[in-house]
């Protein structure tokens, strides 16, 4: 905490109103929508099969939009980027309630996977920028903190936010509110807020009042220097470990909440708050990032912690006790979110400052397309084995996504160490 005590400065007031965004942004887009929108899509008539599709669909746009998204985020800077990107995405939640059909559905999550799939490329950069090379891994320890906090905040809140609305809307509109708060216009309601709260989310750069980090906008060369030389083998190699990241998180998080209420018949409010311990924990457990780091170094920090998250998620599949499911739940997503705010400042600094932004567009494109493939299977492999099956295959690939990780990074050095990575 002294470093937080030490930083409360006008000279780090990007750094927190960044993380005021995240928090606000995390509570909308993922933290009440992670619990309604499947729902919502059940509630339409979607079947297991389309969830899959409808799920797999972002991840297909970011894989498509990527490395155009990391080519204007180097062109126009950082900043400009997430905002709009912000604001486009609270358009799209806007869409999923005022075009219900399965094919309108479809368009609206591409554009979510466009846009959102934007705001990640661009994230990446701008917290680099946002604070000094020693300070990266505690930073996007923090950074991890808020998102978790805001997830946690929103959870607990979509599990109870259809019913409120529906109690809000009884006396205006009871032809609406007569069914339920599990019924289309219950969950609809609850999504036009994670709109509203999105746009909400924005109002942090508004008070920057000019003060933005040099990462944030496009850096102008000097003259007679020389454009930095894209490497896209090496950027394509550097990458590889989010390939079975991503598909593990294409296996889970979309399933998460139909998990608990299908193998342990949770009702939606019990739903919103088992996914909001998860959030809590991947919230807490990053706090020790730095102690990993200084104890083992980042890639092997990366490789024990996946392993932890595997032997948990081999406990999630054979749990047959809500508690025991709970438990393993909360370990396996809470362990394998560590590897995010390790592996970041890893890569970054294995690259010179003009490549980061592709660097962030190759390991999206790579995330999104182990994303995609594992949501394109998914029905398929619970049809097949159910949800065991599934968390499983999803221990296979964190072990993957450790070990990959360990063989690329083991003997790489920083630029910083290293300035000649740099040209």
């Amino acid at each position: 905490m002294t470093w937080v005590r030490a930083r409360l400065t006008e000279e780090y007031r990007p750094a927190w109103l960044f993380l005021a965004y995240i928090f606000v942004f995390h509570i909308g887009v993922l933290g009440v929508a992670d619990v309604v929108l499947n729902f919502y899509f059940v509630s339409i008539g979607a079947d297991q099969e389309a969830i899959g599709w409808l799920q797999g669909i972002p991840r297909l746009a970011g894989l498509l939009t990527s490395v155009p998204v990391g080519l204007v985020t180097a062109r126009i800077g950082s900043q400009r980027v997430m905002i709009f990107s912000t604001l486009a995405i609270a358009v799209v939640y806007f869409m999923y309630v005022g075009f219900p059909s399965l094919a309108m559905l479809a368009v609206a999550r591409f554009l979510l996977g466009v846009f959102y799939g934007a705001q990640q490329i661009a994230m990446v950069p701008y917290m680099i920028a946002l604070v000094r090379p020693d300070q990266q891994t505690r930073f996007f320890a923090y950074q991890n903190v808020v998102a978790m906090a805001g997830m946690a905040l929103g959870g607990i809140a979509g599990g109870f936010l259809p019913a409120w609305l529906i109690g809000l809307a009884g006396p205006l509109a009871p032809e609406l509110a007569s069914g339920g708060a599990q019924t289309p216009f219950a969950y609809g309601s609850a999504l036009i807020v994670c709109g509203l709260l999105t746009i909400l989310s924005v109002l942090p750069f508004l008070w920057m009042g000019g003060r933005t980090p040099l990462g944030a906008k496009p850096r102008k060369r000097a003259q007679g220097e020389k454009r930095v030389r894209l490497r896209w083998g090496l950027l394509l190699l550097l990458t590889v470990p989010m390939i079975s990241f991503g598909f593990a998180g294409g296996l889970t998080f979309p399933f998460y909440n139909l998990f608990f209420r299908e193998t342990f018949a949770l009702p939606d409010s019990s739903v919103g708050i088992v996914l909001s311990l998860g959030w809590i924990g991947m919230a807490l457990v990053p706090l020790a990032n730095p102690w990993w780091e200084r104890r083992y170094g980042r890639p092997w920090s990366i490789f024990i912690v996946m392993v932890i998250a595997a032997a948990a998620f081999v406990m999630l599949g054979a749990a047959n006790t809500l508690i025991l499911g709970v438990a393993s739940y909360v370990t396996a997503a809470s362990f394998r979110n560590v590897m995010q705010p390790l592996y970041q400042p890893l890569l970054m600094n294995s690259l010179p400052p003009d490549q980061h932004a592709m660097a962030s567009s190759m390991s999206g494109v790579l995330w999104n397309l182990g994303w995609f493939g594992a949501t394109a299977i998914s029905a398929t492999m619970l049809a097949s084995g159910g949800y065991s099956f599934l968390m499983y295959a999803v221990a296979v690939a964190v072990l993957l996504c450790g070990a990959s990780t360990v063989l690329i990074f083991r003997h790489r050095v920083s630029v910083r160490e290293n300035p000649a990575l740099a040209v």
